[in-house]
C-alpha cells in the first residue's frame, strides 16, 4: 500500500510538472479565436500591485487564459453540455430552432421612463442635426432592429430576456424623433416593405444583419439621398455578385460555442472589382486597405472581414467631385454599409466614438463638413448614452 501511495504522489507530481512545462512553453496567443477576445497578458510587477493583490489576480487570469490544452478542454466541456446534457443556454448563448440568441441577463437599466430616456437621447442628437442643416447638408437617423428582437420567439417563455424593455424604448425613441422632425429610416420598415419577414436579412449566428441586410440599408439610404436632390449611382445585387464565403462564419454567438454550434452559416461576400479606385486612411494612417478582408484559407471568417473591422475613423476618397460626400457615425453595423457607399459617394468618412477621441462630432463637422450625415444605431442602444449614443 505504501508503494501505491508513493507511486500515486509521484505520478501526480509528474503530471503537474508536465502541465506547467507545457503551459510555459505554449506559444503565447494574444487573441482567442473561439471567444473572439484578447487573452490576459503577463502581469507587470509593482509594489502597488503587490500590496493591493492585483499582481496575483493578474497571474490567475494569465494562467487561466494560457493553460496547456485550454482550447481542447473548453471544446470537450462544451461538447458534453451540448450533446450529453442537451443544454439550450450555454456560455450566455440561447440555442433556438433557427438562430443563436444572446442571453440578455437580469440587468438593471436604472429607469423604465421610456419617454424620458427617448427625449434625452433625441436631445443629444438635435444640436448635431441643426449644425448639419445650417451648413446646407442633410441629416438622417437610420435605426436598426436588434437581432434578438427579430428572433424573439426563439426564447423560451420561462426566460426573462428584457426584449420588452428594448421594444418599449424603441417605440418611445421613434415617437420622440418624429415629434422633433428628424428624417428617419428604420431597417424593419425597409426589410418588410414588400410584405416579407426581416429574418432573411439577419445573421443567425451573429448580432448583426447579414450583407443582404446591409445592402438593403445602403439602397434605402441612397434612395433617400436622391430624394434630397443628390444624384448618385447605386450598385445592385447582381453587379455585386453576392455569394457565401467558403468555411463557417464565426459570428458573435457561434464563437462563444467554440465552433460547436448546431446552427451554422457562411458570411456573404461581394465582388470588390466593381468599385472605383480609392485612397483610404484608417485612424489617421494611409492604408489603402481593401473593402473586403478575408483570412487565409481555413481560418475563421468573422464580421470584421467587412472593412477590416471597427475603426475609430476611416476616410475613403474616390476623387469624383461631382458626387456628394457622406459621413457615417455608428458602431460595427456601419462597416458593410461604408464599403457599399464607396460606390456611390465621392468621399466616405466614418466615425465610431467608442474608439475615436480626437474631436467631438461638432468639432469634426466644423472641420470636415459633409453633404450627408447618417447616424446608424441598433434598437438595443437607441437610448444609451455611451459611445455613439453620446454625440456632442
Amino acid at each position: 500500500m505504501q508503494y501505491i501511495k508513493r507511486g500515486f504522489v509521484i505520478c501526480l507530481v509528474l503530471l503537474t510538472a508536465l502541465f506547467l512545462l507545457v503551459t510555459f512553453r505554449n506559444r503565447r496567443q494574444k487573441i482567442s479565436d473561439f471567444e473572439n477576445r484578447y487573452l490576459a497578458s503577463h502581469p507587470s510587477f509593482s509594489l502597488e500591485s503587490l500590496l493591493d493583490g492585483s499582481y496575483f489576480r493578474g497571474w490567475d487570469s494569465y494562467f487561466s487564459d494560457h493553460a496547456a490544452w485550454r482550447d481542447d478542454m473548453m471544446r470537450n466541456y462544451l461538447w458534453l453540455r451540448l450533446n450529453v446534457k442537451k443544454q439550450v443556454l450555454v456560455n450566455e448563448v440561447m440555442i433556438s430552432q433557427e438562430s443563436l440568441l444572446p442571453y440578455l441577463g437580469e440587468k438593471d437599466f436604472g429607469s423604465d421612463d421610456y419617454a424620458g430616456l427617448a427625449r434625452a437621447a433625441v436631445g443629444r442628437l438635435e444640436p448635431i442635426r441643426r449644425l448639419v442643416e445650417d451648413r446646407g447638408g442633410r441629416f438622417l437617423y437610420y435605426g436598426i432592429e436588434g437581432m434578438s428582437v427579430v428572433f424573439r420567439e426563439g426564447y423560451p417563455s420561462y426566460l426573462h430576456t428584457h426584449v420588452d424593455y428594448y421594444e418599449n424604448c424603441a417605440a418611445a425613441f421613434r415617437a420622440a424623433l418624429e415629434e422633433a422632425g428628424f428624417s428617419t429610416l428604420y431597417s424593419h420598415d425597409v426589410f418588410t416593405a414588400e410584405g416579407g419577414s426581416p429574418k432573411p436579412y439577419y445573421s443567425r449566428v451573429d448580432h448583426h444583419y447579414n450583407f443582404l441586410g446591409a445592402w438593403k440599408s445602403y439602397e434605402a439610404i441612397c434612395l433617400w439621398c436622391r430624394e434630397q436632390g443628390y444624384e448618385l449611382p447605386i450598385v445592385d445585387q447582381q453587379t455585386l455578385n453576392i455569394q457565401p464565403a467558403s468555411g463557417p462564419f464565426y459570428g458573435t454567438y457561434f464563437s462563444r460555442l467554440c465552433g460547436l454550434s448546431p446552427i451554422q452559416e457562411s458570411l456573404l461576400i461581394f465582388d470588390t472589382t466593381v468599385f472605383p479606385a480609392f485612397e483610404r486612411w484608417d485612424d489617421g494612417q494611409r492604408t489603402d486597405a481593401p473593402l473586403l478582408q478575408l483570412p487565409e484559407e481555413g481560418k475563421p471568417i468573422r464580421y470584421a472581414a467587412y472593412m477590416g473591422g471597427d475603426m475609430g475613423e476611416t476616410v475613403i476618397r474616390t476623387n469624383r467631385p461631382e458626387l456628394p460626400n457622406i459621413l457615417i457615425v455608428g458602431d460595427s453595423f456601419t462597416n458593410p454599409v461604408e464599403a457599399l457607399c464607396v460606390y456611390s459617394f465621392n468621399e466616405v468618412r466614418s466615425l465610431d466614438f467608442r474608439k475615436y477621441t480626437e474631436m467631438t462630432l461638432t468639432e469634426y463637422l466644423q472641420s470636415y463638413p459633409a453633404d450627408v450625415v447618417i447616424v446608424m444605431r441598433d434598437s438595443l442602444n437607441y437610448v444609451g448614452d455611451e459611445g455613439n449614443g453620446n454625440l456632442k
